[in-house]
């Protein structure tokens, strides 16, 4: 009986003191998910911008931010050029997509999505686009309150 003792109190012992010193130590995942804006239009065709219940970017920060939204859109793609104050600048080198292939609504819902997702960001409450004006899209600097009752 001793014997069992002794070998079952050596077991916890050497499990319990495993420190894992064989490979890395993981990382426990104390972040909160981040969830993103979604725009879309409704039936009756009025903007609606609303919380995704899919996860969104791995942080709050404009580079994260706008590679979540490149990938969203892979035909438009974001390039960030500076903040200065509340504002955000953006660039987007290749806008024909933007300007001339989502037709009248398809600009409307994709600044919508940007425009929330990036004033998500501390301390942003205004983006500012710059790319070449199109039949369906021209330059703005936009913020959350453009796309209210729309």
């Amino acid at each position: 009986m001793k014997k069992y003792i002794v070998i079952i109190s050596t077991s916890l012992f050497f499990v319990c003191c495993n420190n894992s010193a064989d490979g890395p130590e993981e990382k426990e995942d104390t972040l909160a998910t981040l969830y993103s804006w979604e725009a879309t239009l409704s039936d009756s065709g009025k903007l609606e911008v609303k919380r995704s219940e899919q996860p969104g970017p791995d942080s709050l920060s404009a580079e994260a931010i706008a590679g979540f939204l490149n990938k969203r859109y892979p035909n438009v793609q974001l390039q960030i050029v500076r903040t200065s104050g509340d504002t955000l600048y953006m660039s987007i080198p290749e806008a024909t997509y933007l300007t001339q292939q989502m037709g009248s609504s398809g600009p409307q819902i994709y600044f919508a999505d940007v425009v929330y997702n990036l004033t998500e960001i501390p301390g942003i409450r205004y983006v500012s686009f710059d790319f070449e004006e199109g039949d369906h899209a021209s330059p703005a600097v936009l913020k959350r309150d453009n796309f209210k009752g729309e």
